[in-house]
């Protein structure tokens, strides 16, 4: 098998938490074990070292300040140096990640300028806003200079194809069932409780606010439920506030952002998964409460209707109605919470890195070998 020497590129990186960081750093991660030479090209943070090496990765920090009055944009001359990078890397191929990272989206056109093939990995969706036209018409502009596009999910590759006739090809994300864990604890009295865990960053987009909003028409029927709030953002503290304001801080537990061996450590103890946002590009998330046999409530029609099949291993919900009855039908029946938990871990082989490694690893070949055969 031929070997490649890869650039892996976002502004989404460890030391920040989420799907797309996960997801990158398995994959590259993966890649390294079968021989590859990997580099994780990112942003820059206080404190942490320009050039490392995790888990047999190379990570190249690009350096530069934020453009002012924002955070996602930096100065113009870390582009520059982004360019350079590439210039002078002698890499095989490019994968940027995320069609909203500017890194990526530099590094896309950038490789394009130098010859270099270009795989775009799409790992979200625009969804229904106001500002949607205009983000398909900006999608469409950038992935002109795409050799091919990557699309985590089925959701996400209707979104893709909206936007280009570039090869697309739907690799899902996966999950490492060799993570480690760590021990933690609810600073409640748990005896006796129903812990219903929701993993999401918070934000209206992801929909922790309807969790709350749901929660005292179930804490009506069932007094004994805890919901545990894995996560930070924009709408942590004001949701805070409203569980205080409405009386109901002993049911709620809020996190703030953790390492993922903690995130798995709460799963370790959580009764049923409850995720209700209606855009959710896949959901890494989904597949970390299955690991740990947490059955799943979530939304359909989004990247998670590919692993959730509704009824049989797990529910989906047309509105937040339907999911809140969802979620009280898996409060009183535990014999269907096992039987969900227990058939949604039989599919959990689909998800394994290595087969997502080799699935990836065949469109790298082809994007790499279309690319020599049409500048001969």
């Amino acid at each position: 098998m031929e070997k490649h020497k890869i650039a892996l590129i976002s502004d989404w990186y460890f030391p920040k938490v989420g799907g797309i960081e996960y997801s990158m750093h398995a994959l590259a991660k993966t890649m390294s074990m079968h021989g590859h030479e990997v580099s994780i090209i990112t942003r820059s943070y206080p404190d942490i070292p320009e050039y490392s090496t995790r888990d047999g990765v190379s990570v190249i920090r690009i350096k530069g300040r934020p453009l002012p009055g924002q955070h996602r944009l930096l100065m113009p001359n870390a582009y520059k140096r982004l360019y350079r990078l590439l210039k002078k890397g002698d890499y095989t191929l490019v994968n940027c990640h995320g069609l909203d990272s500017p890194l990526g989206i530099s590094a896309l056109v950038a490789a394009r300028k130098l010859g270099i093939p270009v795989v775009v990995t799409n790992h979200s969706l625009i969804g229904n806003t106001l500002y949607s036209p205009a983000l398909y018409l900006a999608g469409k502009l950038l992935l002109r200079n795409a050799d091919a596009i990557i699309a985590v999910s089925s959701a996400v590759e209707k979104d893709s194809r909206i936007m280009t006739s570039k090869p697309i090809y739907r690799i899902f994300n996966g999950v490492d069932s060799e993570d480690s864990v760590v021990k933690v604890s609810i600073p409640y009295d748990t005896e006796g409780k129903l812990v219903i865990a929701t993993i999401a960053r918070m934000t209206r987009k992801k929909g922790v606010q309807k969790i709350v909003a749901l929660a005292p028409a179930l804490l009506e029927k069932h007094k004994n439920l805890l919901f545990v709030m894995i996560g930070d953002g924009p709408l942590r503290k004001s949701l805070e506030k409203k569980v205080e304001e409405t009386g109901l801080s002993r049911n709620f537990y809020f996190t703030g952002e953790i390492p993922r061996e903690k995130v798995l450590g709460y799963l370790d103890q959580a009764d049923i998964f409850a995720l209700p946002s209606s855009d959710e590009a896949f959901g890494i998330s989904i597949l970390e409460a299955i690991l740990k046999k947490v059955p799943v409530v979530a939304m359909n029609h989004s990247g998670v209707s590919d692993i959730i099949n509704n009824g049989v291993n797990g529910y989906l919900a047309d509105n937040l109605s339907e999911f809140s009855s969802h979620l009280q039908t898996l409060i009183e029946k535990p014999a269907l919470r096992t039987s969900f938990a227990q058939e949604a871990t039989r599919g959990i082989s689909n998800y394994d890195w290595n087969r997502i490694y080799e699935q990836t690893n065949r469109v790298y070949t082809k994007v790499i070998h279309e690319k020599y055969h049409n500048n001969n």
